[in-house]
């Protein structure tokens, strides 16, 4: 019994130390050791270790979704069961914190993914005022909802912005709301040093959003997406807006006065653009929602009518189409006289039957008088085997002023291999073309995915992605090279061309 006794009390000791060390080191220190840590490691050592959960240190990113406490996060409709063990979950790692919240506990972000509604109010109101008693930096609530319409309206968590506003919010400088409603109370008075915010699918009012978008005078950054909207028109400057994005809101018209805009993004459910002061407008990309649709059931007037008039300074413009809405170019007048560089990323679903489609592109290089950069990346188009005696270059122009170009997923679809030639032909101080069999883009209707190489229109030495490296692609990719090789490589432009 004494032996047992005397080997206990070295362990016994052991551990007293090691818990006196702990408690020992700085504060700051705990909590750099802590951040090197997934936010799942925290959970399982704070389960572990008895010391670590009660000295109460604060991970920097409390990030809790269901693949943080399930391994998942596949769950469509997670049971009553599952959601009342998320919100238990979430409430056993805060309840230790409460007591340094807005002392000594200050948080890089905090983030709650879970499918929650209205019902849930009570946890996430503690929640929000957990977040910001703790200083977060970034507070983001995404309450996901598979379905949609106005019957599933009363569902939705009302975020009580007050909370937000005044003194209480003064360190959030980004806000992600999801899948909520959001209703100003007349004592709203903004989120003072709020500078990204994005809505997606919230349902919120024109009124309630220029009045939250006027309250947030140090605003850079705002996105909005799949909320139902009919405008979006603030009369006041947004001085500080930097960046805007506008995706599946079905908008008759935005108009805006940001003066220090410098990038747009939307897509064909807006209808009429009217960006007034912003001078410094320099990037825009345009994403087709309907590419996948037949020619007849899509209109695309904004971007061929009024684009180029809206955004006259754009450097930069970056376009997602299929190959139909790409022969709407030659019936627009107007010109993108600014323009720099361009890159399109274009849907090839089905090979197309002749090569009228390249007199859209053609065109498009037409109305782009200084253009230098030129990015096209197919995803589509296979190895057709047709008779390559039949490939000539396209008629077109003088193009003055394309230095280089860079074609992915290239392949004999008709069209695109009298494209090249044309450019070849025609581009009088063309520096480089490349030439690359591989699909770069994702071919995924549902996002507006670019493939954008950014580092091709700077001076860095351009850097060639991965490629596939399964035999069956790489035996298309093979078939795909030597075609390019055999129609571009010709000793005229072999000082220019090169085929990855």
């Amino acid at each position: 019994m004494d032996k047992q006794s005397s080997q206990e009390r070295p362990i016994e000791s052991k551990n007293d130390g090691f818990s006196m060390e702990l408690r020992l080191l700085p504060h700051d220190v705990l909590c750099h050791i802590l951040s090197r840590l997934s936010i799942k490691d925290v959970l399982r050592m704070s389960t572990l270790s008895r010391p670590w959960r009660q000295l109460g240190i604060c991970h920097p990113d409390l990030v809790f979704t269901e693949e943080t406490f399930f391994g998942s996060s596949n769950t469509i409709n997670p049971s009553a069961s599952m959601t009342a063990e998320f919100i238990t979950r979430v409430d056993n790692v805060l309840r230790p914190l409460w007591a340094t919240a807005g002392t000594t506990t200050t948080l890089d972000k905090f983030v709650i993914k879970f499918k929650l509604r209205r019902k849930h109010k009570y946890h996430i109101d503690r929640w929000i005022t957990f977040a910001t008693m703790s200083r977060a930096k970034l507070i983001a609530l995404d309450f996901i909802m598979r379905e949609s319409g106005p019957s599933f309206e009363h569902y939705k968590y009302i975020v009580p912005l007050c909370n937000l506003s005044g003194p209480s919010g003064s360190c959030v400088k980004s806000l992600d709301l999801g899948y909520m409603c959001l209703k100003l109370h007349p004592s709203f008075c903004g989120i003072m040093n709020l500078k990204n915010l994005t809505l997606s699918t919230v349902s919120i009012d024109r009124v309630d959003l220029q009045c939250l978008l006027l309250s947030c005078a140090l605003l850079e950054s705002l996105s909005i997406e799949w909320c139902s909207l009919s405008s979006l028109c603030v009369q006041q400057e947004l001085c500080q807006l930097q960046y805007l994005r506008v995706h599946g809101c079905d908008l008759e018209m935005i108009e805006l006065h940001a003066p220090n805009l410098t990038r747009f993004e939307f897509d064909d459910d807006l209808r009429q653009i009217m960006l007034t002061k912003s001078w410094k407008l320099s990037e825009a990309t345009f994403v087709s929602n309907r590419r996948a649709l037949p020619p007849y059931d899509y209109d695309l007037d904004l971007l061929f009518y009024e684009l180029a008039p809206a955004l006259p300074l754009l450097h930069e413009l970056f376009v997602l189409l299929n190959v139909d809405q790409v022969l709407m170019f030659s019936n627009t007048q107007t010109s993108f006289i600014n323009l720099r560089h361009l890159n399109v990323n274009l849907d090839i679903f089905f090979d197309p039957l002749d090569t009228s489609w390249v007199m859209g592109l053609v065109y498009l290089l037409e109305l782009s008088p200084v253009l230098e950069g030129l990015e096209l990346h197919i995803d589509g188009g296979s190895f057709c085997r047709r008779n390559q005696t039949m490939v000539s270059a396209a008629e077109g122009p003088l193009l003055r002023h394309l230095r280089r170009v860079y074609i992915s997923g290239f392949s004999d679809v008709l069209g695109l291999p009298e494209l090249a030639l044309y450019i070849l032909g025609n581009a009088t101080v063309l520096e480089r073309m490349i030439v690359d069999p591989v699909v770069r883009m994702k071919y995924d209707l549902r996002t507006d995915y670019f493939y954008p190489s950014t580092n091709f229109g700077s001076n860095k030495e351009f850097v060639v992605p991965p490629g596939p490296t399964t035999k069956e692609n790489m035996f298309w990719i093979t078939k795909k090279r030597m075609f390019a090789k055999q129609h571009l490589e010709t000793e005229e432009f072999r000082h220019i061309v090169t085929v990855l």
